[in-house]
């Protein structure tokens, strides 16, 4: 945070926006961050008139055990960018929500030419729409939260099963999200060299076990639906130990 106020403050006035993953970094591995960081973060926008802008693309709807990631220190950005779960999967469609104060700047009647033009052919298709309208209105149906708590629940002691292989290096979890960083030297924390494809190796034996475990280079992780049971959870992760017991004895 230090550096980023040095930064702000030595190059405020040329910074439009403060772009960021709340709590959880998915694409770089799901590293899971600090709250406290991310209420510095929209602080230090706050402070130097800078907009925040959330990626809630891969956050939002739950996936980090409230609706949205905010919502876990209470802070508004001027911007959240929404996909993936707003349909839950099964239509593509994104949304870009914003404040008044943004919006305002934006309206005013059309010979002023102050209108933000911008669209293209497939915006707000009729079908991912109703997607949409369908998933969100689930989310006041049923009791997802709870179905999170007990995901959560069920993942860490999977993730606590397998924390002391010797290639786990780290585990880290967040709702639904979980992930294990792979490890040469499990004391030094050195990483596998990616000439070494373990996480690929991990993919093919989940394969062999009925599983499909995706690798973010020397990451495996678990990006559980909600809409999971718990005998299927179960099923995944007795699948999932076999696969690291296995690549545990292969490797050392």
């Amino acid at each position: 945070l230090k550096k980023m106020e040095n930064i702000l403050k030595a190059q405020g006035k040329r910074v439009c926006a403060v772009v960021i993953e709340p709590l959880v970094m998915c694409a770089a591995g799901m590293l899971v961050y600090p709250e406290k960081y991310l209420k510095g973060v929209a602080g230090l926008a706050q402070k130097y008139g800078v907009h925040l802008i959330l990626d809630e693309v891969a956050t939002g709807f739950g996936r980090t055990g409230k609706m949205f990631a905010l919502e876990h220190v209470g802070i508004t950005p001027d911007f959240i960018c929404l996909s993936k779960g707003i349909t839950s999967g099964y239509l593509p469609l994104g949304a870009t929500l914003t404040t008044d104060k943004v919006f305002s700047a934006f309206y005013d009647d059309y010979d002023k030419l102050k209108t933000f033009y911008h669209g293209h052919t497939f915006t707000a298709n009729p079908i991912s729409c109703v997607a949409a309208g369908a998933s969100i209105e689930l989310f006041s149906k049923e009791d997802s939260f709870a179905k999170i708590k007990d995901i959560n629940n069920q993942l860490n002691l999977f993730l606590d099963k397998i924390r002391d292989l010797p290639m786990v290096g780290d585990i880290r979890s967040k709702g639904v999200i979980g992930a294990m960083e792979l490890v040469a030297d499990k004391k030094t924390k050195e990483p596998f060299g990616l000439n070494k494809r373990v996480g690929m190796e991990v993919y093919r034996a989940g394969l062999k076990n009925g599983l499909i475990l995706r690798p973010l280079g020397n990451v495996v992780y678990f990006f559980l639906p909600i809409c999971v049971r718990s005998g299927e959870l179960n099923d995944i992760f007795k699948r999932a130990e076999k696969v690291m017991k296995k690549l545990a004895d292969d490797l050392f």
